[in-house]
């Protein structure tokens, strides 16, 4: 009876020790999205003065047909995919759901720029063409991404590749969240008509659109980043609130049989001590 009660002391031990762990990193998870939240708000209203920006330039008259290497499209067919997961597990689906949606919609012979450990490693076990592999998650920010596009601007120019997007889980609310692709290059612009217009920009509408196209393509990858880090800091906190509440039912059950255990234990005792006594 005495070593049953030691084993239940010691697994509640165990789970309340666990359950402090999960507790505290469902609080960083927190932390972590309210900061999220906030980089992400500052970058969507650069990336809206950007988008403008570009439109008004791709309104801009062109002389005879489009000459400017990011506009003119591809004639082959080489897509670029740009792949975001994180470096750990512990955020229940996020990255399940992310590397299925990837699956369906990525061949094995297209190029891929990986970011984070866990999905590096099932596409690298999945026979994946991955070309470019980025691990450093706290260390990437607007300059950090400038020089992940360089590369993949100038394949684009030269058309080595046909097209450029992003993999990455849309943020909808704290308790769902959607893989999505984002496609960059070329350009959609489905909820917006270029028309034509006379503007005069200085000093060339080209030129203009060398500098602006990379900006406004940094800035929606780091968006999608952004996106990406919400939604595995708000599927670690449900991950992780669930453990907690698992861990607090099974105290509580294991409180009861401790209890129960304990109670037998000294109905036993004071048993023995009566029939002793009797003799």
């Amino acid at each position: 009876m005495d070593g049953n009660i030691t084993k239940i002391r010691r697994q509640l031990k165990s789970i309340k020790s666990t359950k402090k762990l999960t507790n505290a990193m469902s609080l960083v998870a927190t932390a972590k999205l309210q900061k999220e939240r906030g980089r992400l708000l500052d970058n969507n209203n650069y990336a809206a003065l950007l988008e403008d920006l570009l439109y008004t330039a791709l309104c801009a008259k062109t002389e005879g047909p489009e000459s400017n290497g990011f506009l003119i499209k591809s004639n082959i067919d080489n897509p670029l995919h740009i792949v975001f997961t994180s470096n750990s597990g512990l955020c229940g689906a996020y990255n399940i759901e992310l590397l299925k949606f990837v699956e369906k919609n990525i061949g094995k012979d297209e190029p891929i720029f990986a970011v984070g450990s866990y999905g590096i490693k099932w596409l690298m076990n999945n026979n994946y063409m991955v070309v470019k592999q980025i691990t450093d998650l706290n260390d990437i920010n607007p300059l950090v991404i400038n020089r992940l596009i360089s590369n993949i601007m100038t394949l684009y120019v030269n058309n080595e590749i046909s097209s450029i997007d992003v993999f990455y889980t849309d943020y909808i609310n704290t308790l769902k969240q959607e893989p999505k692709v984002h496609k960059l290059l070329p350009f959609d612009f489905t909820d917006k008509q270029l028309v034509e217009r006379d503007i005069l920009l200085e000093p060339s509408r080209d030129e203009i659109l060398n500098e602006l196209i990379p900006m406004y393509i940094s800035s929606q990858i780091y968006e999608k980043f952004l996106e990406s880090n919400i939604s595995e800091n708000a599927a670690r906190r449900m991950a992780m609130n669930g453990a907690d509440q698992n861990a607090e039912n099974l105290i509580d059950k294991l409180q009861i049989k401790y209890n129960q255990a304990r109670q037998a234990s000294i109905t036993q005792e004071m048993n023995e001590i009566s029939a002793g006594s009797l003799k």
